[in-house]
């Protein structure tokens, strides 16, 4: 993995836990079907990381949940 690759595997692990925190059953739940699923493992974060369109989904679809709470 590049180091590129492991950074995005850091902040994916970050936006999850961001996720979780918030504690939105609502959001949780649109995070887990559509983005990373319930309970990851390395390699559910790997994927992401290693594949420029879903890890640009991954990002989009964090932007969007997070600009839907605010709302």
């Amino acid at each position: 993995m590049t180091n590129i690759q492991k950074t995005r595997v850091e902040l994916l692990k970050g936006m999850n836990t961001y996720m979780l925190q918030l504690g939105d059953e609502t959001l949780l739940g649109a995070w887990f079907l559509t983005g990373i699923p319930d309970c990851p493992d390395e390699e559910d974060f790997e994927f992401f990381a290693t594949d420029d369109d879903e890890w640009n989904y991954i990002v989009r679809l964090f932007g969007r949940l997070t600009i839907e709470r605010r709302l």
